[in-house]
Protein backbone atom coordinates (compact mmCIF):
# COMPACT_ATOMS: atom_id res chain seq x y z
CA UNK A 1 0.00 0.00 0.00
CA UNK A 2 1.13 3.94 -0.42
CA UNK A 3 1.60 5.08 3.08
CA UNK A 4 1.04 8.85 3.78
CA UNK A 5 2.93 11.13 5.47
CA UNK A 6 1.83 12.86 8.68
CA UNK A 7 1.53 16.20 7.11
CA UNK A 8 -0.26 14.65 4.46
CA UNK A 9 -2.81 13.19 6.43
CA UNK A 10 -3.54 16.02 8.59
CA UNK A 11 -3.92 18.17 4.99
CA UNK A 12 -6.53 15.63 4.18
CA UNK A 13 -8.16 15.37 7.81
CA UNK A 14 -7.85 19.29 7.75
CA UNK A 15 -9.68 19.62 4.29
CA UNK A 16 -12.56 17.21 5.20
CA UNK A 17 -13.26 19.18 8.55
CA UNK A 18 -13.32 22.73 6.21
CA UNK A 19 -16.04 20.62 3.96
CA UNK A 20 -18.69 21.16 6.53
CA UNK A 21 -21.86 19.38 7.52
CA UNK A 22 -24.29 20.55 4.31
CA UNK A 23 -20.92 19.58 1.84
CA UNK A 24 -22.77 17.14 -0.98
CA UNK A 25 -20.09 14.38 -0.49
CA UNK A 26 -19.97 14.65 3.53
CA UNK A 27 -20.82 10.85 3.61
CA UNK A 28 -17.92 10.02 1.62
CA UNK A 29 -15.70 12.24 3.40
CA UNK A 30 -16.32 10.75 6.43
CA UNK A 31 -15.86 7.22 5.24
CA UNK A 32 -13.09 7.91 3.47
CA UNK A 33 -11.16 9.96 6.94
CA UNK A 34 -12.07 5.44 7.97
CA UNK A 35 -9.91 4.32 5.42
CA UNK A 36 -7.24 6.83 5.93
CA UNK A 37 -6.35 5.57 9.54
CA UNK A 38 -5.04 2.35 7.85
CA UNK A 39 -2.66 4.46 5.26
CA UNK A 40 -1.13 6.42 7.83
CA UNK A 41 0.71 3.70 10.12
CA UNK A 42 2.71 4.10 13.75
CA UNK A 43 3.13 6.57 15.86
CA UNK A 44 3.08 9.80 12.86
CA UNK A 45 -0.36 8.20 11.70
CA UNK A 46 -1.47 8.68 15.40
CA UNK A 47 -0.46 12.15 15.88
CA UNK A 48 -2.27 13.00 12.07
CA UNK A 49 -4.83 11.71 13.11
CA UNK A 50 -5.32 13.35 16.39
CA UNK A 51 -6.11 16.43 14.61
CA UNK A 52 -9.58 14.82 13.95
CA UNK A 53 -10.44 15.28 17.44
CA UNK A 54 -8.78 18.60 17.81
CA UNK A 55 -10.29 20.72 14.93
CA UNK A 56 -13.68 21.72 14.62
CA UNK A 57 -15.31 24.76 12.77
CA UNK A 58 -18.68 26.21 11.29
CA UNK A 59 -20.14 28.53 8.82
CA UNK A 60 -23.43 30.73 9.01
CA UNK A 61 -25.85 30.67 6.25
CA UNK A 62 -24.55 27.87 4.40
CA UNK A 63 -26.79 26.02 1.46
CA UNK A 64 -27.69 22.46 1.95
CA UNK A 65 -26.23 20.61 -1.26
CA UNK A 66 -26.42 16.75 0.13
CA UNK A 67 -29.25 16.33 -1.85
CA UNK A 68 -27.73 18.01 -5.10
CA UNK A 69 -24.78 14.85 -5.07
CA UNK A 70 -26.54 13.58 -8.41
CA UNK A 71 -26.84 16.93 -10.01
CA UNK A 72 -23.44 17.80 -9.19
CA UNK A 73 -22.14 14.36 -11.17
CA UNK A 74 -23.81 15.13 -13.97
CA UNK A 75 -22.24 18.42 -14.26
CA UNK A 76 -18.71 17.08 -13.82
CA UNK A 77 -19.42 14.65 -16.42
CA UNK A 78 -21.00 17.43 -19.10
CA UNK A 79 -18.25 19.80 -17.93
CA UNK A 80 -15.11 16.82 -18.59
CA UNK A 81 -16.52 15.44 -21.77
CA UNK A 82 -17.91 18.93 -23.35
CA UNK A 83 -21.82 17.94 -23.22
CA UNK A 84 -24.41 20.25 -23.71
CA UNK A 85 -26.72 20.30 -21.02
CA UNK A 86 -30.98 21.12 -20.76
CA UNK A 87 -31.69 22.89 -17.70
CA UNK A 88 -34.43 23.75 -16.02
CA UNK A 89 -33.48 26.41 -13.46
CA UNK A 90 -35.41 28.84 -11.28
CA UNK A 91 -34.27 32.27 -10.84
CA UNK A 92 -35.09 33.85 -7.55
CA UNK A 93 -37.08 36.38 -9.00
CA UNK A 94 -39.12 34.19 -11.75
CA UNK A 95 -42.39 32.88 -10.81
CA UNK A 96 -41.38 29.26 -12.49
CA UNK A 97 -38.53 27.77 -13.53
CA UNK A 98 -37.36 28.17 -17.42
CA UNK A 99 -35.33 25.51 -19.67
CA UNK A 100 -32.81 26.42 -21.63
CA UNK A 101 -29.65 24.74 -23.32
CA UNK A 102 -26.32 25.15 -21.30
CA UNK A 103 -22.96 24.80 -21.73
CA UNK A 104 -21.48 24.44 -18.34
CA UNK A 105 -17.27 25.20 -18.58
CA UNK A 106 -16.58 25.25 -14.41
CA UNK A 107 -17.52 24.39 -11.47
CA UNK A 108 -17.01 27.05 -8.38
CA UNK A 109 -16.87 26.81 -4.81
CA UNK A 110 -17.47 30.26 -3.42
CA UNK A 111 -18.21 31.45 0.26
CA UNK A 112 -20.15 28.50 0.67
CA UNK A 113 -22.28 28.61 -2.52
CA UNK A 114 -21.99 26.19 -5.31
CA UNK A 115 -22.30 27.84 -8.75
CA UNK A 116 -21.67 26.52 -12.36
CA UNK A 117 -20.35 28.84 -14.76
CA UNK A 118 -20.99 28.08 -18.96
CA UNK A 119 -22.25 29.58 -21.64
CA UNK A 120 -26.10 29.86 -23.04
CA UNK A 121 -25.69 28.98 -27.17
CA UNK A 122 -28.79 30.65 -28.05
CA UNK A 123 -27.05 33.87 -26.51
CA UNK A 124 -23.94 33.78 -26.67
CA UNK A 125 -23.33 35.36 -23.03
CA UNK A 126 -21.45 33.34 -19.87
CA UNK A 127 -24.07 32.91 -16.88
CA UNK A 128 -23.14 31.83 -13.60
CA UNK A 129 -26.07 29.38 -12.29
CA UNK A 130 -26.91 28.37 -8.71
CA UNK A 131 -26.30 24.78 -8.15
CA UNK A 132 -29.05 24.63 -5.98
CA UNK A 133 -31.82 26.35 -7.98
CA UNK A 134 -31.29 23.62 -10.93
CA UNK A 135 -34.94 21.78 -10.71
CA UNK A 136 -33.65 19.22 -13.32
CA UNK A 137 -30.61 18.74 -15.78
CA UNK A 138 -29.97 16.15 -19.05
CA UNK A 139 -27.16 15.73 -20.90
CA UNK A 140 -27.73 15.96 -24.62
CA UNK A 141 -25.57 14.42 -27.22
CA UNK A 142 -24.50 17.78 -28.65
CA UNK A 143 -20.89 18.64 -28.00
CA UNK A 144 -20.08 21.91 -27.64
CA UNK A 145 -16.01 24.37 -27.63
CA UNK A 146 -15.30 26.34 -24.66
CA UNK A 147 -14.93 30.19 -25.90
CA UNK A 148 -11.34 30.51 -25.83
CA UNK A 149 -12.02 34.03 -24.25
CA UNK A 150 -12.92 32.35 -20.75
CA UNK A 151 -10.56 32.52 -18.17
CA UNK A 152 -11.33 31.27 -14.72
CA UNK A 153 -8.54 32.87 -13.46
CA UNK A 154 -9.53 36.52 -14.80
CA UNK A 155 -12.85 35.45 -13.08
CA UNK A 156 -11.31 35.01 -10.29
CA UNK A 157 -9.67 38.37 -10.10
CA UNK A 158 -12.41 40.40 -11.53
CA UNK A 159 -15.62 39.49 -9.41
CA UNK A 160 -16.31 40.07 -5.72
CA UNK A 161 -17.74 36.92 -5.39
CA UNK A 162 -20.54 35.07 -7.74
CA UNK A 163 -21.09 37.85 -9.92
CA UNK A 164 -19.49 38.74 -12.92
CA UNK A 165 -19.48 42.36 -13.95
CA UNK A 166 -17.00 44.72 -15.65
CA UNK A 167 -14.93 45.66 -12.98
CA UNK A 168 -13.93 49.15 -11.30
CA UNK A 169 -11.85 50.74 -8.57
CA UNK A 170 -13.64 50.77 -5.19
CA UNK A 171 -12.45 52.79 -2.27
CA UNK A 172 -13.28 52.11 0.96
CA UNK A 173 -12.34 54.19 4.27
CA UNK A 174 -12.53 52.18 7.57
CA UNK A 175 -12.37 53.83 10.86
CA UNK A 176 -9.56 53.48 12.85
CA UNK A 177 -11.21 50.83 15.67
CA UNK A 178 -11.42 48.51 12.55
CA UNK A 179 -8.17 49.14 10.83
CA UNK A 180 -6.46 46.16 12.76
CA UNK A 181 -9.63 43.57 11.09
CA UNK A 182 -9.46 45.20 7.92
CA UNK A 183 -6.00 44.85 7.37
CA UNK A 184 -5.62 41.34 9.01
CA UNK A 185 -7.99 39.71 5.89
CA UNK A 186 -7.40 39.37 1.71
CA UNK A 187 -10.66 40.75 0.88
CA UNK A 188 -9.60 40.95 -3.11
CA UNK A 189 -6.88 39.70 -4.64
CA UNK A 190 -5.97 42.94 -6.25
CA UNK A 191 -6.52 44.86 -2.95
CA UNK A 192 -4.05 47.45 -1.73
CA UNK A 193 -4.11 49.08 1.80
CA UNK A 194 -3.48 52.22 3.18
CA UNK A 195 -3.00 53.29 6.61
CA UNK A 196 -3.72 57.21 6.82
CA UNK A 197 -2.14 59.33 9.71
CA UNK A 198 -5.70 59.78 11.86
CA UNK A 199 -5.43 55.92 11.90
CA UNK A 200 -8.22 54.92 9.51
CA UNK A 201 -7.89 52.48 6.83
CA UNK A 202 -8.05 53.24 2.97
CA UNK A 203 -8.86 49.89 1.01
CA UNK A 204 -8.85 50.33 -2.98
CA UNK A 205 -9.64 46.93 -5.05
CA UNK A 206 -11.01 46.81 -8.75
CA UNK A 207 -13.71 44.18 -8.81
CA UNK A 208 -16.84 43.96 -10.34
CA UNK A 209 -20.05 42.66 -8.57
CA UNK A 210 -22.01 45.91 -7.11
CA UNK A 211 -24.63 43.98 -5.31
CA UNK A 212 -22.04 41.81 -3.41
CA UNK A 213 -19.71 44.62 -2.76
CA UNK A 214 -22.44 47.06 -1.34
CA UNK A 215 -23.86 43.89 1.04
CA UNK A 216 -20.21 43.57 2.30
CA UNK A 217 -19.87 47.57 3.19
CA UNK A 218 -23.24 47.57 4.53
CA UNK A 219 -22.12 44.53 6.70
CA UNK A 220 -19.27 47.04 8.40
CA UNK A 221 -21.81 49.63 9.20
CA UNK A 222 -20.85 53.34 10.45
CA UNK A 223 -17.06 52.18 9.87
CA UNK A 224 -17.13 52.45 6.57
CA UNK A 225 -17.14 54.98 3.75
CA UNK A 226 -17.33 54.18 0.24
CA UNK A 227 -14.93 56.79 -1.41
CA UNK A 228 -15.32 56.05 -4.93
CA UNK A 229 -16.81 55.14 -7.76
CA UNK A 230 -19.59 57.89 -6.94
CA UNK A 231 -22.54 55.93 -7.91
CA UNK A 232 -21.68 53.24 -5.21
CA UNK A 233 -21.28 55.63 -2.86
CA UNK A 234 -24.91 57.43 -3.57
CA UNK A 235 -26.36 53.66 -3.29
CA UNK A 236 -24.66 52.60 0.35
CA UNK A 237 -25.92 55.76 1.29
CA UNK A 238 -29.73 55.62 -0.29
CA UNK A 239 -30.03 52.25 1.11
CA UNK A 240 -28.19 53.57 4.39
CA UNK A 241 -31.40 56.17 4.85
CA UNK A 242 -34.12 53.81 4.14
CA UNK A 243 -32.82 51.21 6.76
CA UNK A 244 -32.56 54.12 9.42
CA UNK A 245 -36.31 55.25 8.68
CA UNK A 246 -37.16 51.79 9.76
CA UNK A 247 -36.30 52.48 13.17
CA UNK A 248 -37.05 56.06 13.58
CA UNK A 249 -40.82 55.69 15.24
CA UNK A 250 -40.09 52.63 16.86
Amino acid sequence: PVLLTRQEAAALIWGAKQAGRRHPFRAALESALLKLRALTPGREGRLALALEGALEGWTRGTKDYTAFQPTILQLVQAIVARRRCLVEYQSPEKEGPRKFRYDPYHLLWIQGGLYSVGKVPAYGDIITLAVDRIRSLTLTDELFAVDPAFDPKKYEAEAFGVIWEKPRIVVVRFRADQTPYVQEREWHPTQKLRRLRDGRAELTFRAGGTFEITRWILGWGDAAEVIRPASLRREVATILRAAASLYANR
